[in-house]
């Protein structure tokens, strides 16, 4: 079944293979209009007003509106090994009856709304399951380890909190140290671990040199919120080929941190992993697109105008569009970019742009020439909403495979009695919504 509809995905992912794998600050340079939609669909759009498309079915946009239909269709939500965390205990009934619990000393001063959600969210599963079965959880990737100080205190669930990061463990352990005060046992439930998790990490033996007294013998939970990239395909394995972890319970995220895949009839390019992670909801929602976005094809006329590295400059307005942290680049500039460029006119994001890649003043063109170049492509700003509006909306298919080839990994193993997609968290808060769980 699952097969099925992964094969219905891949053959979604061929003919749509242009407008997947083209990035949209080229929406200028390379006439992604043109060269990437169907030449029905984009004549049709052509046909109507622009302003209108807003992802609602239409009766002047049937093509369309079959477009939109089929990407549903091949979503996560239309697979029926999706399953909505509210029918859980319909997916293990082993565990009974569950009910929520809720942050109580940590939620105001440790964790945000987005957290604090996705915490009380997967920390409750976890937590029945863990508490049900008596296992302990492994937190990896643990960061701050907001869950794992929610399930020793909530649940009363022992926990190996693993973080690559020493400042992160350390922030942890400081706010341990507060709560301590208030929830003496919390402190002794939770143990943390600094090491780099990879695919011959011994959790077993961690295990056995934190928890002394502790029945390893098939009792472990290996969980994680939002494991980073490659982290997910390590989390996997180790399931697989420890005997003594017996339930996965996992939230991928950062599809765009590997190259990496289970299944060999797929790979996805930098682009179609960043494309996995939009929100089409957000995006509903809003019903426009930042200009920001504009600005950056414009921009990418005038860097090509320079003569500046096709390569580079793909590579820098990629992080640029999609990163919320700042990356160095090994680039001719070496530069550090990020967001945060004014936006209220061309000129200025253009000239804040150069600033952050290193364009020596005199090569900059004048504000006359840069509003210039502004006006003479602005009446591309609609198709280029529009265009965009549709790429986000094929995420939802691509973010489809990137988890089903997780989820037909595990199943072909054949080491798992239970497998579940689990549809978590409010997508409006924390897009990155889908879990994995798996029992053997």
């Amino acid at each position: 079944m699952y097969n099925k509809h992964f094969d219905k995905i891949l053959h979604f992912m061929h003919t749509y293979e242009e407008l997947i794998n083209c990035h949209v600050v080229d929406f200028i340079t390379e006439n992604l209009w043109t060269t990437c939609l169907p030449e029905a669909l984009r004549k049709e759009l052509e046909e109507n007003d622009l302003s209108h498309v807003y992802w609602t079915e239409s009766d002047s946009h049937p093509i369309l509106n079959n477009f939109i239909r089929l990407v549903k269709s091949l979503s996560l939500q239309s697979c029926s090994i999706d399953v909505n965390s509210k029918d859980f205990a319909n997916t293990l009934p082993n565990i009974g009856n569950w009910s929520k619990c809720t942050c109580k000393s940590i939620k105001a001063e440790f964790m945000n709304s987005k957290k604090l959600h996705e915490v009380e969210s997967l920390g409750n599963i976890i937590g029945t399951v863990a508490a049900t079965s008596n296992n302990l959880v492994i937190d990896a990737g643990a960061g701050k380890a907001y869950l794992s100080t929610f399930l020793a205190e909530n649940h009363n669930v022992p926990v190996l909190a693993i973080d690559s990061s020493q400042t992160c463990s350390n922030g942890a352990i400081c706010k341990q140290k507060k709560l301590q005060k208030r929830m003496t046992h919390t402190q002794s439930l939770v143990c943390y671990v600094v090491e780099e998790i990879n695919d011959r990490t011994d959790y077993v033996s961690m295990i056995k040199e934190n928890f002394c007294d502790w029945n390893i013998d098939e009792n472990i939970l290996l969980a994680g919120l939002h494991t980073c990239g490659s982290l997910t395909h390590s989390v996997i394995r180790t399931f697989l080929d420890t005997k003594d972890i017996n339930i996965l319970c996992i939230v991928p995220c950062c599809y765009h941190l590997t190259n990496e895949t289970f299944n060999e009839k797929v790979s996805f390019s930098k682009n179609a992993r960043m494309l996995a992670q939009q929100s089409v909801e957000r995006s509903r929602r809003n019903k426009f697109v930042s200009s920001s976005l504009f600005y950056r094809a414009i921009l990418q006329v005038v860097l090509h105008s320079l003569g500046i590295s096709f390569f580079f400059t793909l590579m820098w307005l990629s992080f640029l569009a999609y990163s919320t942290r700042r990356f160095p680049l090994i680039g001719i500039y070496n530069a550090r970019v990020g967001r945060g460029g004014p936006l209220h006119d061309f000129p200025s994001y253009a000239e804040w742009a150069f600033s952050r890649i290193g364009i020596e003043s005199k090569k900059i063109p004048s504000r006359e020439k840069l509003r210039n170049t502004f006006q003479f492509y602005a009446h591309l700003m609609k198709k280029f909403d529009v265009f965009q509006m549709l790429r986000i909306q094929v995420g939802i298919v691509l973010e489809a495979a990137i988890m089903l080839d997780r989820i037909l990994f595990l199943q072909m193993s054949n080491r798992c009695s239970k497998l579940a997609i689990l549809r978590l968290f409010d997508p409006m808060l924390s897009p990155r919504r889908y879990g994995i769980i798996a029992v053997k």
